[in-house]
Formats: structure tokens, sequence, C-alpha cells
């Protein structure tokens, strides 16, 4: 009778304890995440970014993306991966329901808030804390909800941006095909750098056993012939290939460091160096006198780019003094 008891109470107890757990879930794993709708990259035509009292605002038009109110010209290649964490923002794992928001860098002085908008319609909000200790995740909070989750990618740095950083930094772009003129010239409108592509000289010689006529050289070869352009200096003399190239390599695709806020162009007059190229069109480049003596890059304008910027010293002495 007495071990009948026992196992009767044991059992008792066991039904309890299950009971028990099954009222008071304690593991995670029993929650349910948000689910946040997927979007297509062509809904986001604005995106708001704030931090603390800094605020960024990119408007998308005529299929580029501009920095507001200034409306600069963005780098697209920094917008794009906004988008797409954007749209396919995904939370892995619900972290914690305490609201400790200054532990995960969600609190107001640290926290960065996205607003994206379809035209007139907000279509995602959330805050973005810092990054996971796994770098693989990021900590986020939704609108109206409290708790703390876990974002998949490690994407804070990509949102972490001032406008200057955000700006479309490319001042000129040229192709070396589309152009036959280079020249530089000094402040004083010397030239220090001068070549052309022209034509390669022709012989054409007279009929074997004639001796009508000698042979003689034009620089114009039969229309059936399609002429060999070479470059040459100002005296005629030919150019290397390796000065043309290191001429191109500094020009072609030219981004600056930054730009120089509160100036115009208008602001800057008589520059030391102008370079101008001349092709299907004619654009020029303009460099100015370093700001301080102990600068790593001068002032400088071009006829690409409405705002003036500075223009690294490493690549003026290999435009240049090379």
């Amino acid at each position: 009778m007495k071990s009948k008891k026992e196992y009767i109470i044991l059992g008792v107890i066991i039904a309890s304890l299950a009971a028990y757990m099954a009222v008071h879930k304690t593991d995670r794993t029993h929650y349910e995440l948000p689910v946040i709708e997927q979007l297509k990259g062509t809904d986001i035509t604005s995106i708001k970014i704030t931090k603390g009292l800094e605020i960024v605002e990119l408007k998308l038009k005529d299929d580029k993306w501009l920095i507001y109110p200034e409306k600069y010209l963005a780098d697209k290649s920094k917008i794009d991966p906004m988008v797409d964490v954007i749209k396919d923002l995904k939370v892995t794992a619900m972290v914690s329901e305490a609201e400790s928001y200054p532990r995960y860098e969600l609190d107001p002085e640290n926290k960065i808030s996205i607003q994206a908008k379809a035209d007139d319609n907000i279509v995602r909000t959330f805050d973005i804390g810092k990054s996971a200790p796994s770098n693989r995740h990021t900590f986020i909070k939704l609108p109206k909800d409290k708790r703390i989750y876990h974002a998949r990618d490690n994407f804070r740095s990509k949102f972490d941006q001032t406008k200057d950083n955000l700006r479309d930094k490319t001042v000129l772009i040229v192709k070396k095909s589309e152009i036959h003129q280079v020249e530089i010239k000094d402040k004083d409108g010397n030239l220090v750098l001068g070549m052309q592509q022209k034509p390669v000289e022709v012989e054409i010689g007279v009929e074997p056993g004639s001796e009508s006529k000698p042979a003689v050289t034009e620089k114009t070869p039969p229309a059936n012939i399609t002429p060999e352009l070479v470059w040459q200096d100002a005296d005629g003399n030919p150019v290397k290939d390796s000065d043309i190239n290191n001429l191109f390599n500094n020009v072609s695709d030219l981004k600056c460091e930054s730009f120089i806020t509160g100036k115009t162009k208008d602001d800057f007059t008589g520059p030391i160096y102008t370079l101008t190229l001349t092709g299907t069109k004619t654009v020029t480049l303009s460099i100015f006198e370093k700001i301080n003596e102990d600068d790593d890059a001068y002032p400088a304008v071009s006829s690409e780019n409405d705002y003036p910027f500075m223009f690294p010293a490493y690549k003026m002495d290999n435009m240049v003094k090379k």
C-alpha cells in the first residue's frame, strides 16, 4: 500500500510540473517573430536618416538620388546598399524585452532612425542599433514595439554617413578615345604641356621603272586607307604611350577628396594650372594655390561639376610635374 501511494504522489508531482512548464514557457523559440513585408527597390523613392540632431534626406529624381535640401548628387554605389537593406529587412530573433536600449545603442543619442517612402506614403520605419557580436546581425527596434530584435546582416555602417560622405565625388569623366588634344597652361598662360593626335605620314612612291615623278609625302592618305593617329608634342615629336596613359589615368574618372563648403566656383580665380581636353567636347580642370602650405590637396574647379573641390596633391604631381 505504501509503495502504491508513493507512485500516486510522484505521478501528481510530474503532472503538476508539466502543467507549470506548459503555462510558463521560458524558451525563446516559442515567441512569434514579426513578419515584415518585403518591398521592391522601385517602391522606395525617398529615405530619411536621423541620428541625434543630424538629418540626411535622400530623394530619387529622374533615376538619380539627390541629397536634400541642397540637391547634391548622391553616390549611387552607397545608396543602393541602403535600399537593399530597407526592402529586404528581416528579423531573425528576439533579443530583449527589458527596454535596455543604451546597451544596444538604440537610445535616442545613438540610434539611427530610418524612414522610407514610396512617393508620399511611408513604407518602412525602424531604428538601427549597434552590430551584434557575431558581426552577422544588427540590433533593431520596430515601430510600436518595445522589444529588441536581431536583423539579418551587419548594416549599421551603411547608414551611419554624413552628407559629405554620401555625395558623388566624381568631378570629371573623359574617355581617352574621345580626346585628340591636351593642353596644360600655367598661371601666366604659358604652355607647360601640349600634345595632340596627328595622322601618320604616308609615303606615296612612283611606279616601278618610272622616273617621271619623285616620291612624295602626304599627310592625308588615300580615302580607302584608315590613317593611324599618334600622339605628338607641340614640336611634333612622338609622345610615349606611358606618358599618355599616366595623364589619362589621373583624369579619366576623377574623384575629388571633398567638396569645399561655403564657396562657389566664382570664388576661385587665377589658377596656377589649367588642363584643357579637346575632343567630342571640350572639358577643363583648373587648379589653384593651396589654402594652407601644408595641405595635401589643391582647390580646383571642373567644367563638369558645379562645385569647387579639393584635388589630391599626388595627382597634381603625376599630371603636371612628371
